[in-house]
């Protein structure tokens, strides 16, 4: 984690953990001190303090007073409860981007996915990730719905850990591309009924992996 030299600091604190932990930068069963943090970051105890009474809320640590905070993590049913969410949310959202896209944005999509396979056939993980969440995020934010929207970005972090969970096997790497084109295609087409099909479907096929990730996440 990177030192922090601007004044926002209490909501940065909590951000740069939370996202440490998310990405398993921080493990599951570490455990943090206050003190460590701060000196790591390069603040006081007390944003620190407050940062790690938050993500108790959240469920991704938990506090021992006056001993140590223990790192939870995302756990199996906190990525069942997301998945379950994303599957009702993202193919409506989907719907209502197909006749709100520009073409500019269509046109971006459509470069999205010749990155894609580039980096599929350089086996970029990290590039395949990055871009995989550009074009969900795009068509997301094309829809026009501000509240489904922020849900989906409030999850993110959740969202990409799975993400490179499951792009690490290149079985799901094919399929999500050849999903994706797919799903492209209707979008340019302003074909609304395929593009939420597609969109289902394309997440149930991921959701498939879902207990492989998680046993994946377990044991690593």
């Amino acid at each position: 984690m990177k030192k922090i030299e601007n004044l926002s600091i209490r909501e940065t604190v909590f951000q740069q953990i939370r996202q440490a932990i998310l990405m398993q930068d921080i493990q599951p069963g570490e455990k943090l001190t206050e003190a460590e943090i701060a000196e790591q970051l390069g603040v006081s105890r007390t944003p620190v303090r407050e940062a790690l009474h938050k993500l108790e809320q959240e469920n991704l640590v938990e506090i021992h007073p006056r001993r140590h905070c223990k790192v939870i993590g995302i756990t199996p049913s906190a990525i069942r409860e997301i998945n379950m969410i994303r599957a009702q949310l993202e193919p409506t959202a989907a719907r209502h981007a197909t006749t709100r896209l520009s073409d500019h944005e269509l046109n971006y999509i459509g470069g999205l996915l010749e990155k894609s396979r580039r980096h599929s056939d350089e086996a970029d993980i990290k590039g395949l990730v990055e871009i995989h969440d550009q074009f969900h995020q795009t068509i997301v934010q094309g829809s026009n719905l501000p509240r489904i929207t922020t849900i989906l970005e409030n999850m993110h972090e959740y969202i990409v850990s799975f993400r490179t969970s499951y792009m690490s096997r290149p079985e799901l790497v094919q399929r999500s591309i050849v999903e994706h084109e797919a799903i492209y295609l209707a979008l340019k087409n302003r074909d609304e009924d395929l593009v939420e099909e597609l969109f289902k479907k394309h997440l149930e096929g991921i959701f498939e992996y879902e207990d492989v990730v998680i046993e994946s996440n377990l044991t690593n």
